[in-house]
């Protein structure tokens, strides 16, 4: 099998399953719903409103769909097949995400505003990618800088929790399963840009995978307190 597709195919596969960690913040508005209205019938008084979502879980969810968009743009420009696909499915993904998160929540006007800053953006991004830029090659590199661009910022998301690591000594609010996971993709997407000479697809991932190595060392500089804990509890039970 030629390792273009080889890897293609793996780079597809892991990014897929990477959508499904939103299964869980599916269930978690389901549930979380009739907590929150408990909660808002214990505080009508008070004029407190609870959510039961955090808003910044919608925020990702909308990111990811902006730097999909683009790098669907970006696949449609160089007609690869496989970022075609894989960000489509991803889109899919996240509208529905985005979509089920906003029949449950309570704070409307709060989605609204994000709505309408990120279509404008959006709206400003293809309108620059599809009548100001000279030629297809201009395009081409416009629109690869900006998905790059996109992917790295979701890629160093985590590290706005790295003060508090540090302050703390402390990995317990870092997320182990989406570091790993981004570290795993960035690398295959890695090997898969430079197969195909693609600097666009090379250098953000290879930044990414080393973002995300360099994340998953906190956790070992910095165990867990609740490992830590663990640990002393197995201690006691021996002694």
């Amino acid at each position: 099998m030629d390792l273009k597709v080889f890897f293609g195919n793996a780079a597809t596969v892991c990014t897929v399953a990477s959508f499904f960690s939103g299964a869980n913040f599916v269930g978690a508005c389901r549930n979380d719903r009739t907590l929150n209205n408990i909660c808002l019938q214990k505080n009508l008084e008070k004029g407190i409103q609870c959510r039961y979502i955090s808003i910044s879980i919608f925020s990702r969810c909308l990111v990811v769909r902006a730097f999909g968009v683009l790098w669907l743009r970006y696949g449609l420009f160089v007609k690869d097949p496989v970022v075609i696909s894989v960000n489509t499915i991803g889109l899919v993904f996240q509208t529905v995400y985005v979509l089920w998160y906003y029949t449950f929540t309570l704070n409307k006007s709060t989605l609204h505003k994000q709505f309408l800053g990120s279509g404008i953006l959006l709206g400003g991004l293809f309108y620059y990618l599809m009548y100001l830029t000279k030629d297809v090659s201009s395009a081409i590199q416009a629109s690869g800088l900006m998905a790059s661009a996109a992917s790295l910022m979701f890629c160093a998301a985590p590290f706005a929790s790295l003060a508090d690591v540090i302050k703390t000594k402390s990995v317990e609010n870092l997320p182990f399963p989406i570091i790993i996971s981004t570290f795993v993709v960035t690398s295959l997407w890695f090997i898969y840009g430079f197969l195909l000479n693609d600097k666009y697809i090379q250098v953000p991932n290879f930044i990414g995978c080393l973002l995300a190595l360099l994340q998953l060392s906190l956790f070992a500089i910095y165990p867990s307190k609740k490992l830590n804990i663990d640990n002393e509890k197995c201690l006691d039970d021996v002694a």
